[in-house]
């Protein structure tokens, strides 16, 4: 028996998803026969839940493409800004860690 939450406990919320998105949540959840509000939400509390084990494989892999970059001597060429270009790229790819949510506003 399908477990359904009461009305009374739901807010509504709305947001934009690319339509190809939208189309592969749809058959997504006519694949699993799950509402795509059930998937959504589920989504939501995954990415918030304290050691998501996504967000820290992903994180590692970063990580370790940083370092790669780092310790290869060909990025180590440095630009007339004094910067090298290990330091550009790992730069950037910092800005692609995932950062981690924490319960405390739970």
């Amino acid at each position: 028996m399908k477990k359904t939450i009461p009305s009374n406990r739901l807010m509504p919320f709305m947001t934009y998803l690319e339509s190809d998105e939208h189309v592969r949540l749809k058959k997504f959840a006519k694949q699993k026969k799950l509402a795509m509000a059930k998937i959504i939400r589920e989504a939501i509390l995954l990415r918030m839940a304290d050691g998501n084990p996504y967000i820290q494989g992903y994180n590692e892999a970063v990580n370790k493409c940083i370092k790669m970059i780092e310790a290869n001597t060909a990025a180590q060429m440095r630009f007339p800004s004094g910067a090298s270009f290990a330091e550009i790229i790992t730069n950037e790819l910092s800005t692609c860690l995932i950062k981690e949510a924490t319960n405390e506003a739970a």
